[in-house]
């Protein structure tokens, strides 16, 4: 379980804001809220990308006063724009960051990564480079890359911002598949169609804090005049091409 203490964040203003919450194996935890309400600067903080004041701890241990090396197995991230090498194919863009984390050769590690490709249907297409990939295959691109370190959490910012229904589908198969492994995996997104199909434990943010917590293990509905209620009801706006 991924513990989060009094974390605030102030990049010239205050971004969020004393947020005490918890992030549990096996779990599927969704940041919900409209764009601006500090989602995605949340998952950069449990990422580690970002200096906050606060505490996030796992086993114990705060994750800013452990090394790259063991951070980078405890939390995996997935972020909206993917951030995939143009120049690497797949595999290399896979490979890569699992050398550098066990001082391998490139070529050496091949093989655990041609695994996990395999596991996300992606093994056909790993002398592919990006370009010639679409939305969802680069997303299961950048999913393998993070799975390559074998992470405890996996955190994954608006997934569907850029997928059809179809690539949609498959991402949430493989983020059940995921968390029925054992992992931990929060979801930041104000997709209310994939809120709905997903929810398992949900916080509503509103101007970096957390105005709303959801559990389906302690509460089986949500009030039709939450904050979080009147979010899941919302009709989706239709994407414009």
């Amino acid at each position: 379980m991924l513990n989060v203490k009094n974390v605030s964040l102030v990049k010239k203003k205050l971004i969020l804001k004393d947020l005490s919450f918890t992030i549990p194996s096996r779990r599927i935890s969704l940041f919900l809220g409209k764009s601006g309400s500090g989602k995605t600067s949340l998952l950069r903080c449990l990422a580690q990308l970002e200096k906050y004041q606060g505490e996030i701890v796992y086993k114990e241990e705060r994750l800013d006063q452990i090394s790259p090396k063991l951070r980078c197995q405890i939390v995996g991230f997935v972020p909206q724009s993917f951030v995939l090498f143009p120049h690497m194919n797949v595999l290399d863009n896979c490979a890569q960051p699992l050398s550098l984390h066990t001082g391998q050769k490139l070529k050496s590690v091949y093989g655990e990564v041609e695994k996990i490709l395999n596991s996300l249907d992606m093994e056909k297409l790993a002398f592919a480079k990006p370009h010639e990939l679409s939305g969802g295959q680069q997303q299961r691109v950048a999913i393998a890359r993070a799975l390559c370190l074998n992470p405890s959490f996996l955190l994954f910012d608006e997934p569907t911002s850029a997928l059809d229904p179809e690539n949609t589908q498959l991402f949430i198969k493989i983020v059940q598949k995921l968390c029925l492994s054992g992992r931990g995996i929060a979801i930041s997104t104000q997709d209310m169609a994939l809120a709905n199909q997903i929810l398992d434990r949900a916080y509503f943010m509103e101007e970096g804090e957390m105005i709303e917590e959801y559990d389906t293990a302690e509460t089986k509905e949500i009030s039709a005049v939450s904050k979080l209620g009147q979010f899941l009801a919302k009709e989706p706006q239709p994407i414009l091409i």
